[in-house]
């Protein structure tokens, strides 16, 4: 019999006020992550991604969960109490942010950062959690972590900001661990050894991971399923093998086609979405992907539903009610 769901989110959504009036940046997403799984959520910058997850932890600052349900371990988070989130966060779900060097406070070592979680949420003795400090950094692959539990950020690489921000995740062995997109900044070796690591921690503490990116072939290397996001709505979800082997979504198979692979030519052009996102205040009508959709017909005016389209699989869009689903997609990292 499978477990429950860690995390289960049932159509959020979030609003923000401005000062031609409230805004609503996610709009009806729903999703579950189990124990020990990593779900990855994709879509382009402007997507609601990162709303998402920080609606799950409460920190969306003036904006407010307008509607919808998130539970953790069968408890409801949504009008929880400030002390009760304060004690959630860092302990039992924790968040590595995109850019460590904003993360990091610039006046205190990586040491007292690292600690910090410990004697927070653990109670922890002050000596032993500095000694706690030393092993996470080992535990991350931080070199000299003896020598480095003294540095301050500042004195670290981006690779290695990024692998204090993990220790910090995973010094009080969360049970969930959200990543914002925590190898944007990152070269493509040192975002190979991090997503190494991410694997690696996930093998050895059950740690289950909701991993935010706009990187499909980061996706099919790490993810078991995929949940495809565009101005803040859910498109496309299911395994990782079925999304990039047959997208059901003419966004998903846009964002797919935009990765190069060693088989595409140097002198041919990256096929590119064209035109953005579009704002939360100028939602087009009907499919929010239409305007932008190589395949829109007369019905796209009109808002489509989250169609089942096989087992744990569903998209939104009217081809579906047509027949017509995406092709297949060979080529992409880890898939084909």
């Amino acid at each position: 019999m499978p477990s429950p769901p860690l995390l289960e989110v049932d159509d959020l959504q979030v609003r923000f006020p401005t000062p031609a009036g409230p805004i609503d940046a996610v709009s009806g997403v729903s999703f579950s992550v189990s124990p020990g799984e990593t779900v990855a959520v994709v879509g382009e910058s402007g997507s609601g991604k990162s709303v998402s997850a920080l609606a799950v932890l409460g920190l969306l600052g003036a904006g407010r969960v307008a509607g919808g349900s998130v539970r953790f371990r069968g408890e409801e988070l949504v009008g929880a109490a400030p002390d009760r989130l304060r004690r959630l966060r860092g302990a039992d779900i924790a968040m590595i942010f995109q850019n460590p060097m904003s993360s990091l406070d610039p006046l205190f070592t990586v040491g007292d950062q690292v600690a910090e979680a410990l004697r927070e949420h653990r109670r922890t003795p002050r000596r032993t959690a500095k000694a706690r400090a030393v092993e996470l950094l080992r535990e991350v692959g931080l070199p000299d972590p003896e020598r480095r539990v003294r540095s301050y950020p500042h004195e670290l690489s981006g690779g290695q900001q990024q692998r204090v921000m993990i220790a910090i995740g995973l010094a009080c062995e969360p049970a969930l661990l959200i990543c914002d997109e925590p190898t944007t900044a990152l070269d493509v070796t040192v975002e190979a050894q991090i997503l190494d690591l991410l694997r690696r921690v996930q093998r050895d503490h059950g740690t289950a991971l909701l991993f935010i990116t706009h990187d499909m072939g980061v996706v099919s290397e790490l993810a078991d399923r995929v949940l495809v996001m565009y101005a803040g709505r859910v498109v496309e979800h299911g395994s990782v093998a079925e999304v990039l082997g047959a997208p059901g979504n003419p966004y998903t198979r846009a964002l797919i086609d935009s990765i190069p692979t060693p088989a595409t030519p140097r002198d041919v052009p990256m096929p590119a979405i064209a035109g953005s996102v579009p704002h939360a205040s100028d939602m087009p009508s009907g499919c929010r992907f239409h305007p932008r959709c190589p395949r829109v017909h007369d019905r796209c005016a009109t808002e489509p539903p989250l169609h089942d389209i096989g087992p744990g699989r569903a998209s939104r869009c009217w081809l579906h009610a047509a027949g017509t689903a995406g092709s297949t997609v060979a080529g992409v990292r880890g898939v084909g």
